[in-house]
């Protein structure tokens, strides 16, 4: 008898869990994880949350579904872990890029410059990260309300560990050797982690297949919910209920 999967949801820096609400209440027949990581004080402790967490289901086939920095950690678990398969949206393999880059990531100035942010205003930082997540069309459709919420979750230490993260973490170098089932899913107006990064993904990880949304920012499951819907339901029915797990 087939076994359903685990999904194991990770948001972004700085992000409500709740934002995933949407997309999860169409998938009741599953065993969601969802690892807390708001209060972390160390970059390494991310990853070490999530294996805690997903080390009580070690039973069951594994989907890691991975926004932003979130999709970094995915990466970096399957890694480490046997995952059944992955949904990464809007990440990248390296967040920090150099001049010769730009059109991939944000240069280290910029992380510095919101770390230093944080400690003389927090609301100025978090807000205007908020509003660099949308395209000018998503600003106009208001649903950016989400704000509120994770900046009373996330605690000061979180959110400076989780920049440190940003700033250290490439996954690039492990990238072309996993080989579980990968959907990438990138908005082509998106300025955090620029589509040329989803692109670069792609190419990177065996057979991984590549859905770009037009005129869309960095947060597609707030203004496409459907379609993340849609590609975490094709993972998990594709190859959630046969293990095909396969470790690094």
């Amino acid at each position: 008898m087939a076994t359903n999967p685990a999904i194991v949801w990770l948001p972004g820096w700085g992000m409500p869990d709740e934002l995933w609400d949407p997309i999860r209440s169409r998938l009741p027949a599953y065993h969601h994880v969802i690892p807390d990581y708001t209060r972390v004080t160390q970059p390494e402790e991310f990853i070490d949350m999530i294996e805690k967490e997903i080390g009580r289901i070690s039973h069951l086939p594994l989907i890691v579904v991975g926004w932003s920095m979130g999709g970094m950690l995915a990466q970096r678990l399957a890694a480490r872990y046997p995952v059944t398969g992955l949904v990464l949206i809007s990440t990248t393999g390296r967040f920090v890029r150099s001049r010769e880059e730009r059109s991939k990531g944000w240069p280290e100035a910029y992380v510095t410059r919101m770390q230093r942010g944080l400690v003389e205003d927090r609301k100025h930082v978090m807000e205007a990260f908020y509003l660099s997540i949308l395209s000018e069309r998503e600003r106009l459709e208001k649903k950016c309300s989400f704000h509120v919420k994770g900046q009373n979750e996330w605690t000061q230490e979180a959110l400076r560990a989780g920049l440190e993260y940003l700033r250290e973490e490439d996954c690039r170098p492990f990238s072309p050797a996993l080989f579980c089932p990968t959907t990438i899913i990138h908005g082509t107006n998106d300025t955090v982690c620029p589509v040329a990064a989803g692109e670069e993904l792609a190419a990177q990880i065996p057979g991984a297949t590549f859905m770009q949304i037009e005129d869309c920012g960095h947060a597609p499951l707030i203004f496409h919910p459907e379609i993340i819907t849609l590609a975490v339901q094709r993972m998990v029915e594709t190859y959630g209920e046969t293990d095909h797990r396969k470790p690094i």
